[in-house]
């Protein structure tokens, strides 16, 4: 694709990323890489889905969860809008987890909540 280094142009997810990239949905990993087999993070996720939309200022406040200081700072931004559209919530316990894997429902979950409620 000319991206990454380790996305080869007849994968197919080749073009998916490509275009992504492009967007500037996505960045990689960093030294030329986007880590295709890795797990997604749900803060990751939400910058994926942030960036889609149009990278909104946010000050919806998070610093209520208790895990907030686990928070990339790259991310921040991204879910303070991810929740404040809905998108997202805590996992209970007062728990965002933004350095843990999305699960695949929490990604439909969040495709659905976007759908329904995001303006793009």
């Amino acid at each position: 694709t000319g991206s990454f280094g380790d996305v080869g142009a007849s994968d197919w997810y080749a073009d998916a990323i490509h275009w992504a990239a492009e967007e500037g949905i996505i960045s990689g990993t960093g030294n030329d890489n986007f880590a295709p087999n890795a797990y997604v993070t749900r803060e990751q996720l939400a910058v994926m889905m942030w960036k889609y939309a149009g990278a909104e200022y946010s000050n919806h406040s998070i610093g209520a969860f208790k895990d907030y200081g686990e928070i990339s700072s790259y991310a921040e931004m991204a879910l303070r809008w991810a929740v404040e559209n809905g998108l997202m919530s805590g996992k209970g316990n007062g728990q965002l987890d933004p350095k843990g894997n999305a699960t695949r429902a929490e990604v439909a979950s969040v495709l659905m909540k976007f759908y329904e409620n995001v303006k793009y």
